[in-house]
């Protein structure tokens, strides 16, 4: 199962919701969390944020730093939840491939695990996705945001912080790819289970949309509460 979340609002008052829904996706009572946070420019400042989102939430969490990258299996096996975080999506898709992650994560994809990843760690999972490496501000918008090539576990294309209006782009970006694709909006997730897929929110106000590639890409916004199924499942 996946969860992909479109990143965090930057808030005063932290909210968790959705990772209270993850962690009861496992039906444990005490699941453990793997913590990846290699897409931060801060790896000590990302590890701390989500120590602080989750603090209340009944889960252990284990983390991953730059001294235990050989141990990433073991701490894989241990764990019910992996969890990515945001950052630089380019820089975490070269991280993941120089240090053979990727080939770890793959062979492990298939086991009775939460795949979550935020921003850049949910676009980990995709074909492809929207990225902003390259982005910068120019009169009150945001100009040259860029596809990412990513691991292609999931045979989607996404586009994270999808409420910016300036990403209104990926809604032509997105059909140059032969995919379903998602925008996701801050504090909103897409769980893909199977051929199953619904939204979980933080709050009413955000929104995930779906781009139906056999429908010409047609946009549909998710219902809270609602399951969607379409006839085979994401996986490439």
């Amino acid at each position: 199962m996946f969860v992909l979340i479109g990143g965090k609002a930057n808030k005063q008052i932290l909210t968790n919701n959705i990772e209270n829904e993850i962690i009861k996706l496992t039906k444990k009572e005490k699941p453990t969390i793997l913590y990846v946070g290699y897409a931060a420019t801060n790896l000590e400042k990302s590890n701390n944020k989500f120590r602080d989102l989750i603090k209340n939430l009944n889960c252990e969490i284990l983390f991953m730093d730059y001294n235990n990258i050989n141990s990433f299996e073991i701490l894989l096996n241990k764990s019910d939840i992996l969890y990515i975080g945001g950052g630089v999506s380019d820089d975490l898709i070269e991280f993941f491939k120089a240090n053979k992650l990727d080939v770890i994560l793959k062979n492990h994809i298939n086991d009775n695990k939460i795949f979550a990843g935020s921003s850049a760690g949910a676009m980990l999972y995709t074909k492809a996705s929207m990225g902003d490496k390259y982005m910068f501000l120019d009169n009150f918008h945001n100009y040259n945001y860029k596809m990412v090539n990513c691991l292609n576990i999931l045979n989607i294309t996404i586009c994270p912080h999808y409420q910016n209006e300036d990403l209104i782009i990926y809604n032509d970006e997105l059909k140059k790819y032969d995919c379903d694709a998602f925008g996701i909006e801050e504090d909103s997730a897409l769980v893909i289970d199977g051929n199953k897929f619904y939204c979980l929110k933080e709050e009413n106000r955000v929104s995930v949309y779906y781009f139906k590639k056999d429908e010409n890409y047609r946009m549909i916004s998710l219902k809270k509460g609602e399951i969607y199924e379409k006839d085979s499942g994401f996986r490439s």
